[in-house]
């Protein structure tokens, strides 16, 4: 090897490449306010401290870099089972110590060093035995102009260039790599964490487990125009939290007309709790914020890893502002930082003139925040749910007042296309309510619409709307065809109601789900959302997060115009049923966002456990469940088999699929499963699950952490009681004494896990705990009742409470609740049935 000059200098290679802040993004909206004083939006890959010594001194061009890789001497000696990263180079001029070897540093699990090394031939890891090493990616250049990207191996040589293959071009080392978004950082504040992206640092606060609130210059196009379109970021953004792992940033919302942006993280973060913003943000009170700043900065650590804070006195105020002519020192990478009021967040940081900075060459200290004291709704329309749709209501300009016309509302998409509302006349902005800012519509012209439809009608789907009406009520949510509405979601005298439409008709018939008088009062704020099952057809209307009232929508079609708000479709060019009041933040998803609570008794779908019985014909009858009022429905009961006189049968959700599914024997003795198919039980689809079961009482019950129902059974003949883990093989659980018993698991004293409710000979009840907590192990029995040797019972949740009932019909045919208490026992009894002669229950 000769004592040459560089390559690089030979090869004409531009000079030092300064980090950009430019980022590649979508263009700003029109608009964008632009920031007076000089950007906190940090540079990520600052220039390399020394860099010209360093050129000078061992012909070695060092660019930029993060402060995690870092050049170090080549004979300093191994910590532990990591040692250095070596490189080696055709050029002996280039290095240290004349062999033309560089050596390097990785201080973090992820860092990031660009550089000028020509004639790299290896590249040798860090690591000192197998799986030590840091993973790092080398991006070179060949002569040629060819870019290659080498997977350095973390504990051995790899051979680039010419060391792989001595006819290749010679390489240019241009960047070394490892990990993937910014490294770990640190700090007293958990839910202050550091933002990454396209060589940009800032700060960002977590506002709720998937979402992170920052500034919108760190993301813009131009950081002095802070302001960006919704959508995915222009680049790769991560965000990393003290203690946890960087996670990738999928989607933004940006507030327009103020610094400010939610990003929304591709997996949510645990074991942090979220900052939520503060009610106000006061002027003349010293306030904390808190960030990862270059104040710090040296030439030996430019990293930004540690947390620092800095405390505010705002004196002046405007409407999405916070400003101070005077304060401390605030450095790059603190934009988005959160201002601190009592723990919330008052503000965050977006300009400062960073006088005295590092490296900036500022000249007043004067400080600019953007608020977010009046942003919770915002915030919490978008972050709290998952919704392939979510219109916040809540986008008001900032050159907007209370009365002003709307004329766009922003879709936070974050996982698919936007549909942005566009409003008609009648529709204006309202401030000063419990949900500020939202929408007020004046129940005559005013409507919202978007350009297509937002969810698929025959198919799976949910919605949600929040709505403060006045007597008038009026239509919130609905979604066009080409002659009616597929759906309709209105509100009329005080109550919520839900509607689809048999067919794309101007008058088609309704499938109509209405919730109780009272549920949408005139002047007061409540939520409706309502799902639907197309494979059941099952739809389910919610009020105030309460399942109050559920239809069968079985006859389908596909409405596939533009989602409305505030009206619904009456004809092929006609509109009406305007909505009069104020809305605010509207949801929908593909699919069914809420499902009820698991209920092993829910035959048709609709969260509620319903009743089924054997009449004196050996018909089997669904009797559904209405809820609120703690009846079930002899009106709308529904014949689900014939011929079951002889059969014994036990009702759980045998396959998990959320409806209930029977299980029985006849006196062959074997044991049957009927699947539920959309409220059905179908012959050709029953399942052989056992034999020999004659001689056996049947029971089912869930005792374990699987999903998949237990059996339990009593061998009269003995009387032993068993348990069958998932159906399975049996495990003995009482050795005798249960001949002619009746039994009844479930969780009667609320420790999740299933009890044994008895009847025994002469019906005496008693309650046997359950002591185990992975499958059934029965304590010493306690007396619960008398009396019930004539009664046929089943156990379940009826009363919706949450707590095990007892449901029992007497021998004059009277049906009767004893609802449980949650400790073994049952309450005073209540009638809900009069005329029941059957000759099972379930």
């Amino acid at each position: 090897m000769t004592n040459s000059p560089p390559r690089w200098a030979t090869l004409g290679v531009a000079t030092v490449m300064a980090a950009s802040l430019s980022v590649a993004v979508g263009p700003a909206p029109a608009g964008a306010s632009a920031i007076s004083r000089p950007s906190l939006v940090g540079n990520g890959v600052p220039p390399y401290p020394g860099a010209a010594e360093i050129l000078e001194a061992q012909n070695v061009r060092l660019i930029s870099g993060d402060g995690h890789i870092l050049l170090a001497d080549c004979a300093t000696p191994a910590e532990g089972d990591t040692g250095l990263l070596k490189l080696w180079t055709t050029d002996e001029a280039i290095g240290a110590d004349g062999i033309g070897r560089v050596c390097f540093k990785v201080t973090s699990s992820s860092g990031v060093l660009n550089l000028e090394v020509p004639g790299v031939y290896e590249i040798r890891g860090d690591g000192q035995r197998e799986g030590t090493g840091h993973e790092v990616t080398a991006e070179l250049r060949t002569d040629d102009g060819e870019e290659l990207t080498v997977e350095v191996d973390p504990d051995g040589s790899t051979q680039v260039g010419l060391g792989a293959d001595p006819e290749a071009s010679p390489t240019m080392l241009l960047q070394l790599r490892t990990g993937t978004g910014p490294a770990p950082v640190s700090g007293a504040e958990p839910a202050v964490g550091k933002l990454a992206a396209g060589g940009r640092e800032c700060t960002a606060t977590l506002v709720a487990p998937s979402w992170a609130l920052s500034a919108a210059s760190c993301l813009a196009a131009d950081p002095n125009q802070p302001e960006l379109a919704e959508g995915p970021p222009g680049s790769e953004t991560h965000v990393v939290f003290p203690g946890q792992d960087a996670t990738k940033v999928g989607w933004l919302s940006p507030r327009p007309g103020r610094d400010v942006v939610l990003a929304w993280l591709a997996a949510p973060i645990e074991g942090i709790t979220p900052i939520q913003p503060a009610t106000e943000a006061p002027t003349g009170v010293e306030m904390s914020a808190v960030g990862y700043s270059r104040a710090a900065m040296t030439d030996s650590d430019w990293t930004t890893d540690l947390q620092g804070s800095a405390q505010i006195t705002f004196t002046d105020a405007t409407a999405t502002a916070l400003t101070a002519e005077a304060g401390p020192l605030v450095c790059s990478g603190m934009a988005g930082a959160p201002v601190l009021d009592g723990g919330k967040l008052a503000a965050v940081l977006s300009q400062a003139g960073q006088a005295g900075c590092p490296g900036a060459d500022g000249s007043d200290s004067a400080l600019t925040a953007a608020r977010t004291d009046d942003l919770a709704t915002w915030v919490d329309a978008i972050t709290a749910g998952t919704a392939d749709h979510t219109w916040a209501l809540a986008d008001l300009p900032s050159d907007a007042t209370s009365g002003t016309a709307v004329s766009v509302s922003a879709d936070s998409a974050f996982t698919g296309t936007g549909l942005p509302l566009t409003a008609t006349s009648g529709v204006t902005w309202k401030t000063g309510d419990s949900f500020s800012p939202a929408v007020e519509l004046d129940g005559t012209t005013g409507s919202l619409s978007a350009s297509g439809p937002a969810v698929v009608t025959d198919a799976d789907f949910s919605l949600s709307a929040r709505a403060k009406p006045t007597t008038a009520g009026g239509t919130v949510l609905s979604q066009d065809g080409s002659r009616t509405a597929g759906f309709r979601l209105w509100v009329e005298n005080g109550a919520w109601r839900f509607a689809m439409s048999r067919s794309d008709v101007a008058s088609p018939v309704w499938d109509t789900v209405s919730a109780p008088a009272g549920t949408a009062p005139a002047g007061v704020w409540s939520q409706a959302t309502v799902t639907y099952n197309a494979a059941t057809g099952v739809v389910i209307l919610w009020v105030n997060g309460e399942n109050v009232a559920s239809i069968h929508h079985t006859t389908k079609w596909k409405a596939t115009g533009a989602l409305r708000v505030g009206a619904h479709k009456t004809g092929a060019t006609s509109l009406g049923g305007h909505f009069d009041g104020v809305l605010s933040t509207l949801h929908a998803w593909n699919r069914v966002s809420r499902t009820p609570a698991k209920n092993d008794h829910d035959f048709d779908g609709d969260g509620r456990n319903d009743v089924i019985i054997t009449d004196r014909d050996g018909a089997l009858w669904m009797y559904p469940n209405h809820g609120g009022s703690n009846t079930v429905s002899v009106a709308h009961r529904k014949k689900i088999g014939s011929g079951w006189g002889t059969a014994k049968w036990a009702v759980t959700d045998w396959d998990s699929d959320g409806l209930a599914d029977l299980v029985m024997f006849r006196p062959d003795g074997i044991l049957w499963m009927y699947h539920n198919e959309g409220a059905r039980l179908l012959s050709a689809a029953r399942e052989k699950i056992g034999t020999g079961w004659r001689k056996y009482v049947l029971a089912a019950g869930n005792a374990n952490s699987n999903p998949h129902p237990d059996l339990f059974s009593i061998k009269n003949a003995t009387g032993e009681l068993w348990y069958y883990p998932d159906g399975g093989p049996r495990v003995r659980i009482g050795s005798r004494g249960w001949t002619d018993y009746r039994i009844f698991p479930a969780d009667f004293n609320n420790d999740d896990r299933p009890d044994v409710m008895a009847i025994d000979r002469s019906g005496e009840l008693w309650f046997y705990a359950n002591k185990s907590q992975t499958a059934v192990t029965l304590a010493e029995r306690t007396q619960s009742g008398t009396g019930w040797s004539k009664y046929k019972v089943t156990a379940m949740d009826l009363s919706g409470d949450g707590e095990a009932d007892l449901v029992g019909i007497d021998t004059k045919g009277n049906l009767w609740v004893y609802p449980g208490k949650g400790n073994g026992r049952l309450g005073s009894r209540y009638q809900v049935g009069t005329g029941w002669t059957v000759i099972a229950i379930g």
